[in-house]
């Protein structure tokens, strides 16, 4: 690895352009076939190089990196891929073959996962927080050849499992900081294979588009994770001709315009943002804005101000309760303008006055549309979203079937529509279960490195395993899992999410996991807001040095047992919990306990934080 070489890659010009020093606009070759009708494209590479062809010095996407926004040109994008994809090629991979990324949102994600589609090869993305076993689950499942890590952090999970990914031969990583004296034969560094990919250009400068136009609509495009909230998670093939057609479907209900802003803030790796920022690129030409970490999202909203947002229901729910605690500290004119801009009546001057300035303060006043992921967000939120002029819409999709169900979230009967048309079909079965049929007529999954079984079907419709309902506006609300559901001692079934989405309610509990008993004495562990917890401690002038500290104090338990009752007060006698436990720590962005959507993983809680029922300790 050549750490030197890698610290002096060419600065990024922070309006428009990443580029290395010397480099020319890249030659495209797009066959005549092709150029003439885009409705002949076969796949999504060829889709891309059109647009690079036709948009060659426009901004592609910004990163922001130590504070400031750098650019990637359609003409660098192409040129990067082209390098890292004749790389890949050097060192020996073949058609249909994995290529694994490891990283946050980066420019070079996108450019690998770009690079492998074009060659022929499977993308497959990981999720950054995934633990060392679960990236060793990953890598072994995808059989992957090559895994691209983002910097040092990653690279020590891949090099702690790599004996048990017998497949993996080489590993390359994209930041390099860190590793100066770091020595191993199977790590290379981005820009040494970059380094070899332009050379490979040199020698052969149409091999890549050769390779591009030889794709067909059956080769796999990427390997898909499933959710994996109640178990191992498993990877779904997706075929280019499916993917593109998804993306072209999108263009009918997500309206965004030429040189619209994005901001991808959930990780690449998860289905839903892949496929929406592709499809705003590509079918749009949106500029797309990766944020530099998680801890700079909500000032990143701020600077970019997106006209469209797609994020996890927690992540909203976070923005009204950052508002609702800042005006908690707001001089009484501001907080009684709040309460009047929410109220549910014809808004006046000054109403719409503040709902212009909340939607500004928190970066949301040029978006169209909010789209969360999951299928019901709370009600509270999706109205208080409504209330300011953002209107919000509940995703229910998934790997194997894509965008299944878009419906307006808010209860408000002035935005309920029916859903819109995604191009699936959805309806239950007698015992509940949500079943799907869409053009993806079998979606197989892929175990060890080939195509597996496919995945369960009844009567053509896909088996999701989730449990809901459907309310008269076409709403779908998830009541938890299939296998996760409890028989009640009447007999009855018992599903945990019920209860866990009454503790939601509270403005002071984050999260829950309920375990049902059948005797009736079902026990909760709750993850609280940490904010919230820690303002009521303030304006009640309570003492405490830490979190353990604050969680300590008899006041905070009234408080907590107070919640509680609340939300037992909310449930039927067989779904109500008579155990209750506080995890005893704070939880973030990229904590084992919590999944990428920012919600507890309840294998990982359950099994770490069993010793909290057995101790005199909670509420």
């Amino acid at each position: 690895m050549d750490p030197g070489r890698a610290g002096r890659a060419g600065p990024l010009d922070c309006t428009v352009e990443r580029g290395r020093s010397g480099q020319e606009r890249p030659v495209i070759h797009v066959s005549a076939s092709l150029a003439a009708d885009e409705a002949r494209l076969a796949t999504l590479p060829q889709l891309w190089r059109r647009r690079c062809a036709e948009w060659g010095d426009r901004p592609a996407l910004r990163h922001k990196e130590r504070g400031i926004w750098q650019g990637l040109s359609w003409g660098s994008y192409f040129s990067e891929a082209r390098a890292i994809g004749l790389a890949m090629a050097d060192a020996g991979l073949q058609a249909g073959e994995v290529v694994s990324v490891l990283s946050d949102n980066r420019p070079r994600w996108l450019v690998v996962d770009m690079a492998a589609q074009a060659m022929g090869y499977i993308s497959h993305g990981m999720y950054p927080c995934s633990t060392a076993a679960q990236v060793g689950h990953a890598l072994a499942e995808a059989g992957s050849r090559v895994v691209f890590v983002e910097n040092a952090d990653q690279l020590v999970k891949v090099l702690a499992v790599r004996d048990a990914c017998p497949e993996l031969r080489h590993i390359v990583v994209l930041e390099t900081r860190g590793l100066l004296r770091f020595t191993d034969p199977q790590v290379g560094s981005y820009d040494e294979w970059h380094a070899q990919g332009t050379q490979a250009a040199a020698r052969d400068p149409a091999l890549f588009d050769h390779r591009i136009d030889a794709g067909t609509g059956e080769q796999i495009a990427f390997l898909a994770s499933t959710a994996g909230s109640t178990g191992p998670a498993r990877l779904v093939a997706r075929r280019q001709h499916d993917v593109l057609r998804e993306v072209r479907t999108m263009s009918h209900w997500l309206q965004l315009r030429p040189g619209d802003r994005a901001l991808s803030i959930m990780s690449l790796a998860q289905y839903g943002e892949r496929m929406l920022a592709q499809k705003a690129m590509l079918m749009h030409e949106t500029l797309l804005h990766l944020p530099e970490n998680g801890a700079t999202v909500f000032n990143d909203m701020l600077e970019v101000e997106p006209h469209f947002l797609f994020a996890a229901p927690r992540f909203f729910e976070k923005l009204q309760g950052m508002t609702e605690l800042f005006m908690q500290e707001a001089v009484p004119s501001a907080r009684n303008a709040y309460a009047a801009c929410l109220a549910p009546r014809p808004p006046g001057w000054l109403q719409r006055t503040t709902r212009g300035r909340i939607r500004s303060a928190l970066g949301l006043r040029n978006v169209r549309v909010a789209l969360a992921s999951g299928a019901s967000s709370p009600a509270q939120v999706a109205d208080w979203f409504d209330a300011i002029g953002v209107p919000m819409l509940d995703c229910y999709g998934m790997a194997e079937a894509g965008f299944c169900r878009i419906v307006p979230a808010s209860s408000s009967q002035v935005t309920a529509s029916a859903p819109i048309e995604t191009g699936a079909q959805l309806k239950l079965a007698p015992d509940g279960e949500v079943l799907v049929r869409g053009p993806v007529s079998r979606p197989a999954y892929w175990v060890r490195g080939e195509p597996g079984a496919a995945a369960s079907l009844a009567d053509g419709w896909l088996r999701t395993g989730d449990l809901g309902r459907v309310d008269e506006h076409g709403r779908l609300h998830l009541l938890g899992r299939v296998r996760a559901r409890a028989v009640g001692a009447g007999g009855e079934h018992i599903s945990p999410e019920i209860a866990e989405d009454a503790f939601r309610l509270s403005a002071y509990i984050a999260d829950a996991i309920v375990v049902p008993a059948e005797d009736g004495h079902s026990a909760a562990l709750l993850a609280l807001d940490e904010e919230r917890i820690r303002k009521h401690a303030q304006q009640h002038r309570l003492p405490f040095t830490d979190y353990a500290s604050l969680l300590g104090l008899p006041e905070i338990t009234a408080l907590i047992a107070a919640q509680v009752d609340i939300a037992n007060g909310r449930l039927p006698e067989n779904h109500r919990v008579r155990t209750i436990r506080v995890i005893p720590r704070s939880l973030h962005q990229g904590d084992e306990e919590l999944t990428p959507a920012l919600r507890l993983n309840r294998s990982v809680v359950a099994s770490r934080y069993a010793n909290l029922f057995t101790e005199p300790l909670g509420v």
